[in-house]
């Protein structure tokens, strides 16, 4: 967790402390005994999820009137960072889960496919994924082609092919954008349905260099039923919207590899010897070290903030941008460092170092890469500057 005595503190509920207690319980019980294991056999255990869901980590930000922990993003993110620390590759199951398979339907679906979902999602009884990547599509939406089609009797079929979904050969229910037409502009008309998983035709997990243990699926959608989640044609908005919460996710995910990378690196440094002495006394490796935690805490700063806006109803786009960016670069870099500073035993499967740093490269590119979070924080910036000086681009404007 991180440091008992952070200012987060003063962000947090009793009840939230509480919660990342238990969190750090339930990590030393469930995943830091098996976790080795799991990279090696590139699989998560169902049951894991089950006990996860039992511990309330399936259902975070949920409200507690539909079975949720009804706790603060800025908690949840630190749970996320606890998780990460001992296993990547189920904090970005976790991270998605909550932020795009929950908070997705709990913010657009009807009060009718509400009571379907809820609390099964939430309790370890369904592990959802949320389909949104193909071949052609991922940072640009507009690249979908997957289509749902309305039939004569009222009810909707998807057709078409998925790729790099998170766990979803492995779900039992999933959030699918598709493309339901065109707007009045000739613009694709994006819209998300809930579907059984059962029904799609499976072709393979997706290997990865890190978060191995994830199942990163790949499947066809063949004339598959499928319920809206919300109204037709406010797919990309709801999906925008979730991403933006999802990023802080990815953030924290980072923020927790990048710790336990470094913390490995210390303890090797004061252990390791080399020309009579320990390595810790190098001061081209202590170096370093003070750029990692310099880094890391900058990360955690920067990610607060979108949390405390979060908190206090106020959009966090920008914020989150900034957030995700930076948290994601300076954990890779920290990571890296890491695996530096213990040299050629850092870069073996002895130690941890070396999952952690292929991990953490994932947190650059997955829920909106760098490049893409460089777009909105310039694009925002340049529409503030256009609005505060009157320099707006009279040719955009027709």
């Amino acid at each position: 967790m991180l440091h008992p005595n952070s200012l987060y503190h003063d962000f947090l509920q009793p009840a939230e402390i509480e919660f990342l207690k238990k969190t750090a319980v339930f990590c030393q019980k469930e995943i830091v005994p098996f976790a080795a294991d799991w990279e090696e056999k590139e699989e998560l255990p169902r049951a894991l999820f089950t006990a996860a869901g039992k511990a309330g980590l399936m259902g975070m930000l949920a409200p507690k009137a539909v079975g949720g922990q009804q706790l603060s993003i800025l908690c949840f993110c630190l749970a996320i960072e606890e998780i990460a620390r001992h296993c990547g590759a189920f904090a970005m199951n976790m991270a998605a889960h909550n932020a795009l398979c929950v908070g997705h339907p709990l913010g657009y679906a009807s009060d009718e496919l509400k009571q379907k979902i809820f609390p099964s999602v939430l309790n370890g009884d369904w592990m959802v994924a949320w389909a949104l990547t193909e071949p052609n599509a991922g940072s640009d939406t507009g690249g979908v082609e997957t289509t749902a089609t309305l039939l004569p009797d009222g009810t909707w079929e998807l057709n078409g092919h998925k790729l790099y979904i998170t766990m979803g050969n492995h779900s039992d229910r999933m959030i699918v954008m598709a493309i339901t037409g065109r707007d009045e502009k000739g613009k694709k008309e994006f819209s998300a349905f809930w579907i059984n998983s059962a029904h799609t035709e499976k072709v393979r997990k997706v290997k990865t260099a890190g978060v191995r243990a994830s199942n990163t699926s790949e499947f066809y959608l063949k004339q598959v039923k499928g319920e809206l989640v919300g109204q037709r044609g406010k797919g990309q908005h709801a999906a925008l919207a979730c991403l933006d919460s999802g990023r802080l996710g990815i953030a924290a995910m980072a923020i927790g590899l990048g710790r336990a990378a470094v913390e490995i690196a210390k303890q090797r440094m004061l252990s390791r010897r080399q020309f009579g002495k320990r390595i810790a006394e190098f001061q081209a490796l202590q170096f370093m070290l003070a750029d990692c935690e310099v880094e890391l805490r900058a990360a955690e700063a920067l990610l607060l903030q979108p949390c405390v806006m979060h908190a206090r109803g106020q959009k966090f786009t920008l914020e989150g941008s900034f957030a995700k960016l930076y948290a994601s670069e300076a954990a890779s870099r920290a990571c890296n460092r890491s695996l530096q500073i213990c040299g050629g035993w850092g870069y073996t499967r002895d130690t941890f170092v070396e999952r952690m740093w292929r991990d953490a490269r994932l947190c650059e590119i997955g829920e909106g890469s760098s490049e893409v979070q460089r777009l909105i924080i310039s694009r925002t910036l340049l529409k503030a500057a256009e609005e505060t000086y009157g320099l707006a681009d009279p040719a955009a404007r027709k």
